[in-house]
């Protein structure tokens, strides 16, 4: 019985030791009441043309393949994880283009939707919609959205980091959140 009693109590403070180290959730987790279903996201590619200075977004990927590229846009990389398709809680994320700025605008706001229309952009149609969240819900991240008044050029990003190094060294200007993506690694949705 003496040799139990401490194999107990060791147990006992183990336990609560590695509890104690066990990150509690700083986002919502999924529910299915509230959040698209996380398998249906899909990257969301970032190409950049450094000729005209203008970043571009695409889920579509024979697109991106067949002539994004081949017209001077090669990938940086994948910004998020975004729908095709409508999901719950999700909302349309307008993609623009201007040609007289040579720059791309996306925005799932109505009125700045308008706004661009009225001031030469025009809606990509060739393209399937991309649905993302108005809100922080579902494991979602803030979306950035930084505007180079110099290039002309809408940038985009969910790292914190890489939006800081665009404000003090890119010339590039804090915006907005342009809503929230589903980071790359969702251990949220469960």
């Amino acid at each position: 019985m003496t040799g139990i009693t401490p194999l107990i109590f060791l147990s006992l403070w183990v336990s609560l030791a590695c509890a104690s180290f066990i990150p509690a959730p700083v986002t919502e987790i999924r529910s299915a009441e509230t959040c698209g279903d996380p398998l249906n996201a899909v990257p969301y590619y970032r190409t950049y043309s450094s000729s005209v200075v203008d970043h571009a977004y695409t889920a579509d990927v024979p697109a991106l393949n067949g002539g994004i590229v081949r017209s001077g846009y090669p990938v940086q990389g994948v910004a998020g994880l975004v729908f095709v398709s409508q999901e719950l809680s999700a909302v349309q994320f307008y993609r623009l283009y201007s040609a007289a700025a040579t720059d791309h605008f996306f925005t799932m706001s109505t009125t700045e939707r308008d706004n661009a229309l009225k001031a030469g952009y025009v809606l990509q149609a060739g393209e399937p919609p991309v649905y993302i969240y108005p809100t922080q819900i579902c494991g979602s991240v803030p979306f950035y959205r930084l505007y180079n008044p110099v290039g002309q050029d809408n940038f985009y990003t969910i790292s914190e980091s890489e939006r800081l190094e665009f404000i003090t060294t890119q010339g590039y200007n804090d915006v907005e959140i342009a809503g929230y993506l589903l980071p790359l690694v969702n251990t949220q949705c469960t």
